[in-house]
């Protein structure tokens, strides 16, 4: 799962550490200007562009020996945590940005199974943590 390699960081400490090294290097930081900037020649100082991000997330995957890593693992990842905190999937689907209700049901799957096996346990009267939730999830 990719949040294992970047979920040590909170959004807040990500916040103040991209800030603090942007403004070392001698960044304006304003709300008005792109969050990542490209280092490219012919592209220096304009925002990223979406290949930019694939071909930066996918070399920090190799870097990290994280097979796959793509952009769109994080979009999943924050939709999935976003469902398991118990967010309304209407609400989740606007915040990830999906319009398709049916391309965002891949989503569910995750929250609706653990709330499944959780359902089950209280139904049998046993205690279900969260220990033997991830083991569940490793073997389906």
């Amino acid at each position: 799962m990719v949040k294992a390699y970047y979920g040590a960081l909170g959004l807040k400490e990500i916040r103040n550490l991209s800030h603090t090294w942007r403004s070392s290097q001698g960044e304006i930081l304003a709300s008005d200007r792109p969050l990542i900037l490209s280092h490219h020649v012919v592209r220096q100082g304009q925002r990223l562009s979406y290949h930019g991000i694939y071909f930066a997330v996918e070399k920090i995957g190799e870097l990290a020996e994280i097979p796959d890593l793509h952009p769109h693992a994080f979009r999943h990842t924050y939709a999935t945590e976003l469902l398991l905190q118990g967010l309304d999937p209407t609400h989740a689907r606007k915040l990830t940005g999906h319009k398709d209700e049916k391309s965002f049901k891949r989503y569910t799957l995750r929250s609706e199974q653990e709330a499944a096996i959780s359902a089950y346990y209280r139904a049998i009267g046993e205690e279900l943590d969260e220990e033997d939730v991830e083991v569940y999830q490793v073997f389906y």
